[in-house]
């Protein structure tokens, strides 16, 4: 079969990549764009469905690259098309690409949905704007071992293109869910996961309580932290003390120094 093979940048496709660095379109589509060779693999290996695969031989900067292609073509799963390096530059949502770009298609995942270790340990954020802040945190939790990631009252979009590389791809490799707070709240109480909230008003500090216990650890948005719901329900209330002038961490930050103190916990008690 002969590959496909893109040579003008106002092709349709061409267009509909670019539409896809949109949120509308990519709501619209029930579509997203996963673009590099780290990212794509992550979202294969966690069973995203992928549609469409773009490549282009000059920007490939390793035989890695060319190796996976021809790993595709043989398993066949989905169409490979080719571009000119100025049809995939037009594309290309980043500086510098490394010649491979997918249309994947979303998945709408639900609280029930959780596979959850015992006991679990989850990461809720509220309010959380920044899709580079995002994908930093999503690094933290994979690496802390999170079970899940709870996105509340979130409008961030779980699969803008600058959340999709800062994580680095492992934004696949974590059950994701958007919901709203009545729903999570029930579902906490229902699963007897105790509240955490991060808040700069106490005297707790992050290693003072138990996390070998099921917990979910609550981060709010720099501007305004927690909303006054989930500190009022939270069974504690922690801050990270600051030793310098500065009176708080990034979010990122703060979200990596509460899940390893968590993890710390959890493997001492093993």
């Amino acid at each position: 079969m002969e590959d496909l093979y893109i040579q003008s940048r106002q092709n349709d496709q061409v267009k509909n990549l670019v539409k896809l660095r949109e949120r509308k379109h990519r709501d619209r589509q029930s579509r997203f764009l996963v673009e590099g060779l780290r990212e794509i693999g992550h979202a294969l290996t966690a069973g995203f469905e992928i549609t469409h695969l773009y490549y282009c031989t000059d920007f490939f900067p390793s035989e890695g690259h060319a190796t996976f292609i021809s790993e595709q073509k043989a398993a066949a799963r989905f169409p490979l098309i080719g571009m000119s390096p100025d049809a995939f530059t037009k594309a290309s949502h980043r500086e510098g690409p490394d010649g491979l770009m997918a249309i994947a298609v979303q998945q709408n995942n639900v609280l029930s949905d959780f596979k959850m270790s015992t006991p679990p340990l989850l990461l809720v954020l509220e309010g959380i704007e920044k899709p580079g802040n995002l994908g930093a945190i999503l690094r933290s939790a994979d690496g802390a071992g999170v079970d899940a990631v709870v996105l509340v009252d979130c409008v961030l979009d779980l699969y803008n293109p600058n959340a999709i590389r800062s994580s680095q791809g492992l934004l696949f490799a974590l059950p994701i869910v958007s919901t709203n707070r009545e729903s999570l709240a029930q579902w906490l109480d229902d699963n007897q996961i105790i509240c955490c909230a991060t808040t700069p008003d106490t005297e707790e500090l992050h290693w003072d309580i138990n996390y070998r216990q099921g917990i979910a650890i609550f981060m709010g948005s720099e501007s305004d932290g927690l909303q006054p719901y989930w500190l009022d329900k939270a069974a504690h209330k922690i801050r990270i003390p600051m030793a310098g002038q500065a009176d708080s961490l990034n979010v990122a930050a703060a979200a990596a120094v509460c899940l390893y103190e968590a993890r710390r916990q959890r493997e001492r008690a093993t």
